[in-house]
Parts: structure tokens; sequence; C-alpha cells
């Protein structure tokens, strides 16, 4: 599951050259939201940065200048075809005759993106915009030592899932409201859209399913239909209920009937947990066939280790 939605907006991130000469006051981070900022700031800067040296002759000074313009949502889209005059149509290309103008419309996507992005997520109001300003800047020049490296992946963990408690929060309470859904002590909420006629999968069945992962937002993280689409095949999705699946959908699935269609909201707690972020989750899923245990997933193989001495 995608976690950085915000810091790297555009496919060209380049790394930048010059020296800083600015004789500004020294940056004084007091607050959370001086130090998320500063940090989200930076993070925006590396992410230009650590995409490659080809680009170190873009303008610093414009990007941060353009990046200062455009951290609000205020339309950018005309930095579009800026940007192909400066990197080419593929973006493999440098013209410096746009260099100025292409660097501070990078800087402008980047800071549109950010922001549009803390927008959604809900965490705009959480940061010090001026902090990030400050930290895009030091990030650009290799500046951004104020707070230790390991400090501020915890900082920017803890940010991120916090945002994603409150947002899966929201969505099942919305949830909760919709006619006719089912809602369990463990928090799992379950909507039909289309009643089946066949069985019930046990907890320890197979399944074969199509089904479509959205975000606690909205957007779509991940759908069986168009991996179908992009790798060319005609099956649907054949899984394990018994440790093949997150355990939102062990206790859900047998809640189902082959044949029907389902939509249902799993809390973070009983989807990917804490090392995906604490995000809570909707699937809409396709119940097609149920088989048992091993009869639908067939168990892989185990490699033989050889033995010391031994091929």
């Amino acid at each position: 599951m995608k976690k950085w939605l915000f810091i790297a907006p555009l496919g060209l991130m380049f790394a930048c050259g010059g020296n800083e000469t600015s004789t500004e006051a020294p940056v004084v981070l007091e607050t959370m939201e001086d130090k998320i900022g500063y940090v989200l700031g930076a993070l925006n800067a590396e992410s230009i940065m650590q995409s490659g040296d080809k680009m170190k002759d873009l303008d610093k000074n414009e990007l941060i200048a353009g990046f200062n313009e455009n951290l609000n949502t205020k339309d950018c889209s005309e930095c579009d075809e800026e940007l192909k005059k400066l990197f080419g149509p593929y973006y493999q290309d440098f013209d410096t005759t746009y260099l100025k103008s292409g660097s501070k419309c990078l800087g402008r996507k980047t800071g549109f993106s950010f922001y549009s992005d803390m927008i959604r997520m809900g965490g705009a109001k959480k940061l010090n915009l001026d902090m990030v300003k400050a930290g895009f800047k030091h990030g650009l020049y290799e500046t951004d030592t104020l707070i230790a490296d390991q400090d501020r992946q915890v900082m920017v963990q803890d940010f991120i899932m916090n945002l994603n408690v409150t947002n899966g929060d929201k969505m099942m309470a919305k949830a909760k409201k919709v006619n006719g859904v089912q809602i369990f002590d463990n928090g799992v909420i379950l909507q039909t859209i289309k009643e089946g006629t066949g069985k019930s999968p046990s907890a320890t069945d197979d399944v074969i399913v199509e089904y479509i992962l959205t975000n606690a937002l909205g957007d779509t993280v991940q759908s069986s239909y168009e991996m179908k689409k992009q790798s060319g095949s005609t099956e649907p999705v054949a899984l394990s209920l018994n440790g093949g699946v997150i355990p939102g959908w062990s206790f859900v699935l047998p809640k189902m009937k082959k044949g029907g269609k389902y939509r249902t909201y799993i809390p973070w707690t009983l989807a990917y947990g804490e090392q995906a972020g604490k995000e809570s989750l909707c699937f809409v899923i396709e119940l097609i066939e149920i088989g048992a245990g091993g009869t639908l997933v067939k168990p892989q193989p185990q490699q033989q280790v050889p033995q010391q001495g031994g091929f």
C-alpha cells in the first residue's frame, strides 16, 4: 500500500546544484507543528535531490520560489507544458533555455501536490507552513540537520498513522449509517450489495473472489479486475481464508454467501495493522466459489535445504 502520497508528485524528481547564500535568521522549531512541517518540507526536497544528479543545474532559488508560491490549492496545470519544454516530452531531455521557468514550475508542482494531499488527508492544519518552506529549502541545500534522521522517521510515521486512524474512524462512522448494514462487535461492517444464494465458507475454506480495495479516502488501492487486465489473465483470485488473508477477511467471508456481492469495512486492527500505517480499509467482494482448504489454493512446495557438504 502506498504510504507517501505527497512526497514525490512527479515521476521526474531531479537533483539540484548551487550554493546557499542566504543570511536569514536561524530556524527555531518549538511546536510539533513546527517540527513535522519542517521534516515534511525537507522530505519533499529530498524526493527531488535523490532522483539523480543529471539535473544538478536546476535553479534552486526558482525551485524554492515556486514551492513557496504554490504551497496551496492554486491551479498550476500550466506548468505541465513548461516542464515538457525543459525536460522534453518524455522527460529525458534537458533544455537549459527553460531552466528558470522549468525549475520554478517543478517547485510549484511539488508544493501543489504536497498541500493538496495534506488537505485530503486532513493534515494541513497540523503543519506550520512556514516551517514546511524552511525544511524544503534546507532539504535542497542538504542542511536539514535540525532533527536527527531516526527521530524524524518516527515523527513522520506517527503523523501519518494518526491521520490514517482519524480518516478510518470517519469512514467507519459513515458506514454505520448506511441502511441495512451489519455491525459486528469487533468493528467489522458488512453491507450486502447482492445477496448470494449458495452456501457460506468456513474460516478454514478456500475461496475464489473478485475484489476492489479502497482506502479511507476512497482511493482505489488494488483491484482484481484491473490486475487481470494488466496481466492478460481471465481468472479471478483464489485465496485461503486460513492464514492467506487479513484477519478481517477470515472473519467476514463466512458471513457471505456464494454468488453474492458485498461491501465490507475493516478496521485497521483487523487489516494490515500498525506495520501498514493503521489504515482501515473498504473492500467490495464478489464471492464466486468455495472449496475446502487446499482444494482451490494449492500449498507451495517447500524448498529443500541442502545438507552441509551436499547438493
